[in-house]
């Protein structure tokens, strides 16, 4: 038992010892990754870029089936037509004759 404190001591040392001689500025263990997320949905979930699945359908031809886009772009165009209607509306009072 006493030999098992003594080596692990010395493996730590020498763990320590060469993380310490790597000629970099930065900690070993940070690592960056680049993540993904959807804008459309409604928490911002981060996934590690090389996670996703070459299936998925957010990176390739067809992302339009996804029923979340088809969601927003249904937002969107009901938000441009309102706003059309809108400026029509307030174009045809100011084109009346006022009494």
């Amino acid at each position: 038992m006493r030999r098992a404190t003594e080596i692990q001591p010395e493996g730590f040392r020498d763990l320590r010892k060469h993380l310490l001689e790597a000629q970099g500025v930065r900690c070993p263990f940070f690592e960056e990754v680049v993540m993904a997320f959807c804008r459309a949905y409604p928490v911002k979930k981060m996934v590690p870029s090389d996670c996703l699945q070459a299936n998925c359908i957010c990176t390739r031809e067809g992302f339009d089936d996804c029923p979340l886009f088809r969601e927003v772009m249904a937002r969107v165009d009901s938000a441009r037509a309102a706003a059309e209607a809108a400026r029509s509306k307030d174009a045809g009072e100011a084109g009346s004759p006022q009494e």
